[in-house]
């Protein structure tokens, strides 16, 4: 396993690395005031540094996969066929990103019929279509992997370690919710480690959701609800474990403690909360500048109150009490149990 693990991570890691230069040299530049630069400006981690933090991801990854944690799903022709789809439609988006990144237009939507909170329509990441079409959730999972090296999916699998922990301490089958499900890839990875979870998938864009339920369908058991993570249509008390991956940062701060109020209504007593998103300032002082650079260098209006945020505290004013958190590269899960 060791090695064709080696195999994949670096073919990933070239892959999106290549990538990610490409539209690094393509796009145009920050506009960065040199006489009078931001603080982190000048601090900012060396490739030779984040290099080695991503390997050090890996190679614990590799370690988990070594005794058994969990197992990553096998890629199939159709998987490579659609990673060299989203590089070609990668590129083809790059023009329109650009030109909203350096015009800092960042409400260029489609009409919607839908109902949705004004936090929610904007161009995030500067993308197109925001997260509010088909096309986009298509592309979404390509653009986060050129993003991150192709370490992407190994930060999200971390999220697994505490999940995989509290189905192991129980007997009866649990009742799973996720939100903020996006394109479905990570549940992917959790019913193919977890089968026996009771799986709700949720998220506020019927798009992504028609997208993940596609991915998903030869999982007849999962069910879908297009609602938002704010407004819970569920039950008290229905759910032994709720999760979220990339979620909290994409939305503002009075709506991220409306969805730990909910998650805290709908988690049974002593269920667990497993919050997976990115570091936050203080986690990794290496990684600190590189956490503020992020708003400079594309569209995340909440992610600067994010990194800033004491989340531990807020949700324990909603009976969730932190026991589990774990680094890995840019990404840090968080899992609380409800009182």
């Amino acid at each position: 396993m060791s090695f064709s693990y080696l195999i994949g991570q670096s073919t990933k890691f070239v892959w999106y690395s290549t990538h990610y230069i490409i539209s690094f040299k393509y796009a145009t530049p920050i506009k960065i005031d040199r006489q009078n630069p931001p603080p982190f400006f000048k601090k900012m981690p060396s490739g030779k540094k984040l290099f080695y933090e991503m390997f050090k991801l890996f190679n614990e990854e590799r370690k988990y996969i070594n005794k058994s944690k969990y197992k990553i799903p096998k890629a199939n022709i159709k998987d490579f066929a659609n990673v060299f789809k989203g590089s070609f439609n990668f590129f083809m988006d790059l023009p329109k990103i650009d030109k909203r990144r350096t015009e800092k237009k960042f409400n260029d939507l489609k009409e919607i019929d839908e109902d949705l909170p004004k936090y929610f329509l904007r161009n995030f990441h500067y993308q197109t279509d925001g997260y509010l079409s088909e096309n986009s959730a298509n592309l979404y999972e390509f653009q986060v992997e050129t993003l991150f090296s192709g370490s992407a999916a190994t930060m999200r699998r971390f999220s697994m370690l505490p999940i995989i922990d509290f189905v192991k301490s129980k007997e009866n089958k649990l009742n799973f919710l996720d939100i903020g499900t996006g394109s479905g890839e990570f549940i992917k990875t959790i019913k193919y480690n977890i089968p026996e979870l009771n799986i709700t998938c949720s998220d506020i864009s019927k798009a992504y959701l028609d997208v993940a339920k596609k991915k998903l369908k030869k999982f007849t058991d999962i069910k879908f609800n297009n609602c938002k993570a704010e407004d819970l249509p569920f039950d008290n008390n229905s759910f032994d474990i709720i999760n979220s991956v990339y979620l909290f940062h994409e939305v503002p701060s009075a709506i991220r403690a409306k969805i730990f109020s909910e998650v805290s209504r709908v988690l049974k007593k002593d269920g667990i909360f497993v919050l997976t998103d990115s570091l936050q300032l203080g986690d990794n002082n290496i990684l600190d500048p590189l956490l503020e650079f992020f708003p400079y260098s594309t569209h995340e209006p909440y992610y600067s109150k994010f990194i800033r945020e004491d989340l531990i505290r807020i949700a324990e004013k909603f009976g969730l009490k932190m026991y589990y958190s774990k680094n890995a590269y840019l990404t840090k899960t968080i899992a609380f149990k409800k009182k």
